[in-house]
């Protein structure tokens, strides 16, 4: 199924059908295809009426959310990448050996990605180690200085969220985190981290994590600001 906007953009419609769901729900999906999540029975036809009733929002939606953008197109017009409270600068060459490495340079000012060729997947798996080494040792930076002991950390490729903590204090952060301001990485790990001392959003959440940030007001904000365009990084 597709949606033809007004501009004459084909938009791809994603159905999701679910048993237990009583009502039809739309949103975008993280290539910008229309989700549809509907009961288990609805008829194409009636997906199609109600995405026809819904032409405004769709349009709407669409106009105000960014494209999905490879990595690599991305890093040729941000070269930066955020590690150890930094914002570095980052170059990406070619190499004669078969496997994909980084090193720091310019006395640790500079991260070069060293590839066997500069394509997308190569690029992508590099940019994912690198995220789970620079990731885990800022983790592991702050649970030290705070005097917390946090679990496993992994490091992944979520589609909406920066981060989650489990109830066994298992960390999962999302590997974009190397794309954003230093201080807004630093926000989410220390978002997470008062995760495992408070597991909901309570008032006594939110006081601990202004002791432990306490500029977190302005940095959501930002991290607000910037998040539909960074989550759509790495899938163009």
């Amino acid at each position: 199924m597709e949606f033809l906007t007004d501009l004459g953009r084909v938009v791809p419609v994603e159905i999701q059908r679910r048993k237990g769901t009583r009502h039809l729900r739309l949103r975008l999906g993280k290539l910008n295809q229309i989700v549809a999540s509907v009961p288990w029975r609805t008829s194409d036809r009636m997906i199609e009426g109600f995405i026809h009733e819904q032409r405004a929002w769709i349009e709407n939606q669409l106009a105000n959310t960014p494209e999905a953008i490879g990595l690599y197109e991305w890093l040729r017009m941000h070269p930066r990448i955020a590690a150890s409270g930094e914002s570095l600068e980052l170059r990406i060459k070619t190499t004669p050996r078969k496997r994909s490495h980084y090193f720091f340079d310019r006395d640790g000012l500079e991260l070069v990605f060293c590839l066997p060729e500069i394509t997308e997947t190569p690029l992508r798996r590099l940019v994912r180690v690198f995220a789970r080494d620079t990731l885990t040792c800022r983790t592991y930076y702050h649970a030290k200085r705070l005097g917390l002991s946090p679990g496993r950390l992994s490091v992944r490729d979520q589609s909406s969220r920066w981060g989650s903590c489990s109830s066994s204090r298992s960390l999962s952060l999302n590997w974009r985190l190397v794309l954003i301001a230093p201080e807004l990485q630093d926000y989410v790990i220390l978002h997470e981290l008062a995760h495992i001392s408070e597991m909901n959003h309570s008032h006594r959440f939110w006081e601990l994590l202004d002791r432990y940030d306490p500029h977190r007001v302005d940095h959501e904000a930002e991290l607000d600001r910037v998040s539909a365009e960074i989550m759509r990084v790495g899938r163009g």
